[in-house]
């Protein structure tokens, strides 16, 4: 692969993703130690895999930003459509094929690998959005023209959604995608009305959502107990006691962080700490400091890719990057929201940091075919 035939953009994404990459790997190896004992797994587990999964994502996007942009429908269209099915039938697969994990039936597993076909469908339901919103999307004024044009997304998008919300039992990603999908409306150049319409059918959409399944009113609840006033003096709630563990971490690690490898709060109090919880983590071993490098690296990896697409000669190719970057931007700002309590947690990976195959690797699918239309450029 010859790197110096990549454009300053392709070259300065790549190297962005490796800093993130080589700061991800550092945490596989120092924060889940004690997870690793506390199961019985081999030494060094969580890096091991981290680096398998982290080759193969730098090596896709090598891949992917070398293939010519024309079979960029042709590989958007394979992941929507294999992985919608692929969520579809998870419900009806066996444990033994989808097991059931914390509650949640949502991976697929093939052997030794998990694979989480939602993860692959967020990057497949951006292309989807950014194909059709192009052919779509135009200067609707009466309510039922609005009504005629977002009717096909809603069947087809709230079919998946639904299976996601209650088959899966994942609220957090199909927020993710409720947001790609409105942020995506005004730049495809959605009126107003189109707007507000889809917003009003989010919210009656979101809040049965919500009721129907009371564990989720439930955390609603606890987070309102975390931020209520003089509760410091009050015993946590059991469900809260992760949130009260990742603020403790991030006020032990105060500027510059204890020392790496040296955290305590890795040691059993923050369970998911390679995971949902690793800038909690993170911030305890090198600090607010280090936080900001990491923040300043995912900025920078949005930056680039909004650049990228705002360059492109397509507007399908100009939503694409601009939902790509979305992606990130809500995952790394509601990660961050969650783990000091502003809002209610929810389980999404902060992009290359956060421990997680799937979701690596089809961020990394994602970047890739950024990378590919870099080069249908003004």
């Amino acid at each position: 692969m010859n790197i110096n035939s990549l454009s300053k953009y392709q070259k300065r994404i790549i190297l962005i993703v490796f800093s993130l990459m080589a700061i991800g790997g550092i945490f596989s190896y120092s924060l889940p130690l004690f997870l690793e004992i506390q199961k019985e797994l081999p030494t060094n587990y969580f890096f091991i895999r981290y680096l398998i999964f982290a080759s193969l994502s730098f090596f896709i996007i090598l891949i992917l930003s070398k293939i010519n942009p024309k079979f960029f429908n042709f590989i958007g269209f394979s992941i929507f459509i294999i992985s919608g099915l692929l969520i579809l039938l998870i419900p009806f697969l066996p444990s033994q094929f989808a097991p059931i994990i914390k509650g949640a039936k949502r991976w697929i597993k093939l052997g030794p690998l998990y694979i989480a076909p939602v993860e692959f469908f967020k990057i497949g339901l951006i292309f989807f959005i950014s194909w059709s919103f192009t052919r779509k999307i135009q200067k609707l004024h009466s309510l039922k023209e609005n009504l005629k044009m977002l009717l096909p997304y809603l069947i087809v998008f709230g079919m998946i959604w639904g299976v996601i919300l209650f088959g899966l039992s994942d609220f957090g990603q199909v927020l993710v995608m409720f947001l790609i999908f409105l942020f995506t409306l005004p730049v495809a150049g959605a009126t107003r009305k189109t707007i507000l319409i889809s917003l009003t059918v989010v919210f009656l959409l979101l809040i049965p959502a919500i009721l129907l399944k009371p564990y989720r009113m439930q955390r609603i609840i606890d987070w309102m107990s975390n931020i209520l006033p003089n509760n410091h003096l009050q015993k946590p709630l059991s469900n809260t006691i992760q949130i009260h563990e990742s603020l403790n971490a991030i006020y032990h690690g105060k500027i510059s962080g204890v020392g790496m490898g040296d955290g305590i709060f890795k040691l059993g109090f923050l369970s998911d700490v390679h995971t949902d919880f690793v800038l909690a983590g993170i911030s305890e071993e090198i600090g607010i400091v280090g936080i900001g490098i990491i923040t300043f690296l995912v900025l920078a990896l949005i930056y680039n890719i909004f650049l990228i697409s705002l360059k492109t000669t397509k507007k399908e190719y100009h939503l694409f990057g601009f939902g790509i970057g979305t992606l990130l931007m809500i995952h790394f700002v509601l990660n961050s929201l969650g783990i000091t309590s502003i809002i209610p947690l929810k389980g999404l990976t902060i992009p290359y940091i956060s421990y997680g195959g799937s979701s690596m690797i089809a961020m990394s699918i994602g970047i890739g075919m950024v990378l590919m239309i870099s080069k249908d450029k003004k």
